[in-house]
């Protein structure tokens, strides 16, 4: 039971006995602070090895079914405990809600340093990044809330139905939080602040210290649509960046193995396919595409909204 009121929900869908060492890792350090941490994650058997890990580090762990993302473990989790089905933590006790997931990769333990900047800020909500695209909002990979914030929040979470795809979190209760804390009046606030959108600025978070970095870009691990927002705002740098150099680079964190970054997806042959057609488009396709938009948009005098186009 939550002794002190201060809880982290860490969501992670994965499939095997073992969690994979990144995981760990976050998970060991982040029950390290003074917060009880709990690990919500899709149903499946583990091994001895995984149960102790959890146990010898007091981590809680919460079993439900894949669906609805993090935002849909999160919710399952908070409303079981409000009905009395779970009592992991106490509902009625908690002061602080830190919301993390497994989409990020820890490889440096900032969490006692996170967790200070966020106390110490005047904004009852923080996270590490704000996303400006669509409309300005905290990224809620990682959303320290403070008690002023909880009500709104649990109150978007729970009357939100759980959402069927990737997108329609993001745009329904990720961005959607934003306008519920918009019109109870919450503050949020950013850790780090990019000059890019926060996706396209992991090479500036890196060299900023943050010691953290999306899965997906270790990975590569977008699909065609994703890879062409890049290059239409003009990331193609950002998309074919060596991350895992550049983390190494970094710095690694003393109990943080080489091997647990996750490694590119895709065989080398698909890599070298799509830098041929990233590459032509970058440097001929969009540009012509992107002329040929204005000039239609100019033709029929309508206004054309997007950074892409300025």
């Amino acid at each position: 039971m939550s002794s002190n009121g201060k809880v982290i929900l860490y969501a992670s869908y994965q499939t095997g006995e073992n969690l994979p060492g990144y995981v760990r890792f976050a998970l060991k350090h982040l029950a390290e602070t003074d917060f009880t941490v709990v690990l919500l994650t899709n149903k499946r058997p583990f091994s001895a090895e995984t149960m102790s890990f959890l146990e010898d580090n007091g981590i809680k762990l919460y079993l439900t079914e894949n669906h609805g993302f993090d935002f849909g473990m999160w919710r399952r989790f908070l409303k079981d405990l409000a009905n009395g089905r779970n009592d992991l933590v106490e509902f009625d006790s908690i002061t602080r809600l830190l919301l993390t997931n497994d989409s990020i990769v820890y490889f440096q333990n900032n969490f006692a340093d996170f967790i200070r900047r966020a106390e110490s800020s005047t904004a009852d909500v923080v996270s590490l990044t704000q996303n400006d695209e669509i409309r300005p909002h905290l990224q809620s990979f990682f959303l320290y809330l403070k008690q002023e914030a909880l009500g709104a929040f649990y109150l978007h979470l729970l009357e939100t139905p759980e959402q069927e795809t990737f997108y329609d979190v993001v745009h329904r209760l990720e961005i959607g939080l934003a306008n519920v804390f918009d019109e109870a009046e919450i503050k949020t606030a950013s850790l780090y602040s990019t000059h890019l959108p926060a996706m396209f600025a992991y090479p500036e978070l890196i060299a900023q210290g943050g010691g953290f970095i999306k899965r997906k870009l270790l990975q590569c691990r977008f699909n065609f649509k994703e890879k062409v927002h890049f290059i239409r705002h003009g990331a193609y740098k950002a998309l074919n960046a060596n991350y895992h150099k550049m983390v190494v680079d970094a710095g690694l964190a003393p109990d943080f193995k080489k091997e647990w970054l996750p490694k590119h997806v895709g065989s080398s042959t698909t890599q070298a396919i799509d830098k041929i057609w990233q590459k032509a488009f970058y440097k001929v396709g969009w540009p012509l595409l992107r002329t040929a938009i204005k000039t239609k948009y100019k033709l029929l005098r309508k206004p054309l909204r997007g950074d892409e186009y300025k």
